[in-house]
């Protein structure tokens, strides 16, 4: 009966010490996850980083023959172009600046719950100026149309028009995907992260 005991209490020791090794693996298991997690949310945010401060850049290039054409060959102002840059130029700086106010907090340090709250104020505040700018590409682009328009002949060479609408569509084809891209990366960052 003795040995019985014995041997059920010696059971129940390795039993424990199973326990314990399986809880620190677990533990373990847990700290890679939550660091796993916060290396891909770190990636993700480059990336956003990267749509946002290189996509204008890239936009702003495409734009270059499309201006060129548009004042040279067909009479738009020149400063609808210079504000077109004007505009880009000032949200990429807006959103540098942006940027840098939350970088302490887009280090995914600290609680999980935290990060996720102040990468969503992050977006609405990136999504107001990116509307902000907009708005203003627009009524800038609209004032220097509207000023164009009646001193054009839209019948002087059709190839031109059609290039001068293909490159346009494609600006803002491009603009929009690069901000539905963005702002998508950022949605799934919180969703991520609260989960």
């Amino acid at each position: 009966m003795d040995d019985n005991r014995l041997e059920l209490s010696r059971e129940l020791e390795e039993m424990r010490q199973q326990f314990a090794v399986m809880k620190e693996r677990f533990d373990r298991q847990e700290i890679v996850t939550d660091g796993l997690l916060r290396d891909i949310q770190k990636r993700r945010m480059n990336l956003y980083d990267w749509l946002k401060l290189y996509g204008p850049v890239m936009v702003i290039v495409a734009m270059l023959p499309l201006m060129y054409l548009c004042c040279r060959q067909y009479g738009l102002p020149v400063w609808v172009a210079v504000m077109v840059y004007v505009v880009a130029a000032l949200e990429i700086i807006l959103q540098s600046l942006e940027r840098r106010k939350y970088r302490k907090e887009f280090r995914f340090e600290g609680d999980v719950l935290q990060i996720a709250g102040c990468v969503r104020n992050f977006r609405r505040r990136t999504f107001r100026m990116t509307v902000f700018t907009g708005v203003v590409l627009v009524l800038v682009l609209a004032a220097g149309y509207s000023a164009w328009l009646p001193n054009v002949q839209l019948t002087d060479d059709p190839f031109r028009w059609a290039l001068c609408i293909l490159l346009i569509l494609g600006v803002l084809a491009a603009s929009v995907a690069v901000e539905i891209r963005s702002f998508r990366i950022l949605d799934s960052i919180v969703k991520d992260l609260e989960q």
